[in-house]
C-alpha cells in the first residue's frame, strides 16, 4: 500500500508549459511530501481545490477571465488556513504590489529560477510542519482538558491573587483539598497572557492548556509544576521553578508560543514576565507590578512580549557598587529607549555608540549585581526583539551562540558578557548589511535585464522605475553603487554594443539599426557611436 504524503499541493498556470513544468520541478524535489496536482484554467482549479482540499496553492497572478488573486480569496471561502505562492513575470508587479502582503505567503518571478522557486516551497513546508506540531500540542492539550483542576482551585488562586488569602492557616486550608496546590515555601515565576479581542470560555481554557504543554515540552525539569487561572481578563500562569535564568529563557519560548497561537487561532497574544520567581504571600503584589509594567509599556505587535523591568538611574539603581557610576548624568533606561529607537531604524553607527556606553558602565559592576544583570538583560530584549522582526535567528546561528544571550551565567566576567555583546551586535549588523547587499544586487540585475530585453523603446528612468517597480531616484543610486556607472551609461553601452553587431552581421539600413536601437534621429545616432567607437557607423561596416 502507497504511503500517503503528508501535503497536498495545487499548481494553477494558464500556460501549459509552466503549469507542467513546476509540476516535474516539485515531484523531483518534494515527493516524499506532496501529492501534486496540476492544471491550466482558474475554473478547473476551483473544482479540483473542492475535491482535494490542497495545503498550497501555487498560482500564476495573471490568467484569463480570473487571476490568480481572485482565484485564491474564493479558495480561502472554502478552506481560510489555505497557503498560497504567486508566480509572476516583470510586468505584472504593480499588479500585485498590494496583494502581496494580503493574500500571499510568498511571492517571486518566473524568471528567478528554479532553484529561487525551491527555496520559496522549502519555506512553505516549513511553515506547515511548524503548524501541524502546533496541532499535535493542541490536541494534545484538548485531551487532557478533562483531567483540569475542580472549579475550586480556580477560585483558590484568584482569592490568592486578590490578596484575600493573606495569612498561612488560610492558605493551608485552600490549598488541602488541591490535587495539585501550590507550594507554601518554593518560588513561582509569573507569565500573564492578554489577547485583544474577546473569546469563547472554552477557547480560553485550549490557550491556557496548550501553553503548559508547550512550557513543560520547551524546560523538562526546570519548571517542577504549572498552575493556570482565567485572572480578570487575563491569562496566568505560575511557573514551579527555583531557576533564577528562567524569567530569560521564558522570553525567547514565550515568542514561539506566541506565533503558534497567531498561526492556529489568529490570535495575538501579548506575553508579561515577571522579573523573578517569588512566594505565595508576594503573588498579589506581583501581579499587579507585572500587569503595571505591560500597561506603562507601548504594546504593539512589534513590542507584544513584555519583561518586568525598575526604571534604571546611575544614581541611585547601583546604591553605591562603584563610585564611578554617580558621574553619569542620563539615566540608563533613556539610553536603552534611545538604542531600541535607533537599532529600529538600522542607524548601527549611532546604536553602537550608545551600546559602548552602557557595556562601560557594565563592566565596571560587582559580578553578582542583580542591577548589572537587570542592564544585561535590558540589551538582551532590544537585540532579540529586532533579531525576530528581521527573522535573522538563523544567519546568526551559524555564527554565534544566539542562547548565550540569555544565559550570562556562563560569562566568567561581565567583561567576557560585553564582549559577547559586542559580537552579537557586529554580527546582526553584517547579516543586515549582507541581506540589503544581496536585494541593491537583485534589483540591479532586475534593471540590466529589463533594459537589455527593452534596448528599442524608451528607457527613461521613470520608465524602468515603473516597470521594476521602485522610485527612479532610488533606483539609479543603488545601480550606481553595484555597478560603479549609471543607468544610461550602461544603456548607452549596450545599445552601441547592439548597434555595431547589427552593422558588421546585417545589411540593414542605418536608420534601421538606429530604430533598433532605441534612436529615433539617424543623425544623433550616427554621432553617438562616433563618440563611442570613433568612426561612423558606415565605416564600421567597411572595415568588414
Amino acid at each position: 500500500m502507497r504511503e500517503k504524503k503528508k501535503y497536498t499541493m495545487l499548481v494553477v498556470d494558464d500556460e501549459p508549459i509552466i503549469s507542467d513544468g513546476l509540476k516535474e520541478l516539485f515531484e523531483e524535489e518534494f515527493s516524499d511530501i506532496f501529492q501534486i496536482y496540476n492544471c491550466y484554467h482558474p475554473k478547473k482549479a476551483l473544482e479540483i481545490f473542492k475535491y482535494r482540499m490542497p495545503d498550497v496553492v501555487v498560482s500564476d497572478v495573471k490568467m484569463p477571465k480570473m487571476s490568480g488573486i481572485e482565484m485564491a480569496e474564493e479558495m480561502r471561502k472554502i478552506k481560510p488556513d489555505l497557503h498560497v505562492l504567486f508566480l509572476s513575470g516583470y510586468d505584472e508587479f504593480d499588479f500585485v504590489y498590494s496583494a502581496i502582503k494580503q493574500d500571499a505567503d510568498d511571492y517571486i518571478l518566473k524568471t528567478e529560477g528554479d532553484g529561487i522557486i525551491v527555496q520559496a516551497m522549502k519555506k512553505m513546508t516549513e511553515l506547515l510542519d511548524s503548524e501541524n506540531l502546533f496541532m499535535e500540542e493542541y490536541k494534545s492539550a484538548q485531551s487532557k482538558v478533562s483531567y483540569m483542576a475542580p472549579a475550586f482551585k480556580q477560585q483558590a488562586l484568584v482569592h490568592i491573587l486578590d490578596g484575600t488569602v493573606a495569612a498561612d492557616e488560610e492558605f493551608r486550608d485552600a490549598m488541602m483539598e488541591l490535587e495539585n496546590p501550590l507550594p507554601e515555601d518554593s518560588k513561582l515565576l509569573l507569565l500573564i497572557g492578554t489577547l485583544q479581542e474577546k473569546v469563547t470560555q472554552i477557547t480560553q481554557e485550549k490557550i491556557l492548556e496548550t501553553v503548559v504543554q508547550l512550557l513543560q515540552k520547551a524546560f523538562g525539569d526546570k519548571i517542577s509544576y504549572i498552575h493556570k487561572v482565567m485572572y480578570r481578563k487575563s491569562f496566568v500562569w505560575l511557573l514551579e521553578s527555583e531557576d533564577k535564568e528562567l524569567p530569560a529563557l521564558l522570553f525567547v519560548t514565550a515568542l514561539d508560543i506566541q506565533k503558534m497561537i497567531q498561526l492556529r487561532l489568529g490570535l495575538l497574544m501579548y506575553f508579561g514576565i515577571a522579573r523573578e520567581s517569588v512566594g505565595w504571600k508576594e503573588l498579589c503584589s506581583g501581579y499587579s507590578e507585572l500587569w503595571t509594567e505591560m500597561q506603562r509599556q507601548a504594546i504593539n505587535e512589534e513590542n507584544s512580549i513584555i519583561m518586568e523591568s525598575r526604571e534604571l538611574y546611575i544614581s541611585d539603581s547601583f546604591n553605591g557598587e562603584e563610585s564611578d557610576f554617580e558621574q553619569m548624568l542620563a539615566p540608563i533606561t533613556e539610553k536603552l529607549r534611545m538604542m531600541e529607537e535607533l537599532l529600529s531604524g538600522e542607524n548601527f553607527p549611532a546604536f553602537t555608540d550608545l551600546l559602548q556606553d552602557i557595556l562601560s558602565i557594565l563592566v565596571k559592576a560587582k559580578r553578582h549585581s542583580l542591577y548589572a544583570l537587570e542592564i544585561y538583560y535590558s540589551l538582551g530584549n532590544i537585540l532579540i526583539a529586532y533579531i525576530n522582526k528581521k527573522n535573522i535567528r538563523p544567519q546568526l546561528a551559524s555564527r554565534i551562540q544566539l542562547m548565550e544571550l540569555f544565559d550570562p551565567g556562563s560569562f566568567v566576567t561581565w567583561e567576557q558578557a560585553a564582549e559577547y555583546i559586542i559580537r552579537l551586535t557586529s554580527s546582526v549588523q553584517e547579516i543586515c548589511m549582507e541581506t540589503q547587499q544581496t536585494t541593491m544586487m537583485s534589483i540591479t540585475e532586475r534593471t540590466k535585464t529589463y533594459c537589455l530585453s527593452h534596448l528599442s523603446e524608451d528607457l527613461s528612468l521613470p520608465v524602468i522605475g515603473q516597470a521594476i517597480g521602485f522610485n527612479p531616484v532610488y533606483l539609479s543610486r543603488i545601480f550606481k553603487q553595484i555597478e560603479g556607472t549609471s543607468i544610461r551609461e550602461y544603456i548607452e553601452t549596450c545599445r552601441m554594443d547592439l548597434a555595431r553587431r547589427l552593422i558588421r552581421s546585417t545589411r540593414m539600413k542605418v536608420y534601421e539599426i538606429a530604430e533598433k536601437c532605441g534612436y529615433q534621429n539617424p543623425a544623433y545616432f550616427i554621432k553617438i557611436f562616433r563618440a563611442h567607437y570613433g568612426m561612423t557607423p558606415q565605416e564600421c561596416r567597411d572595415m568588414g
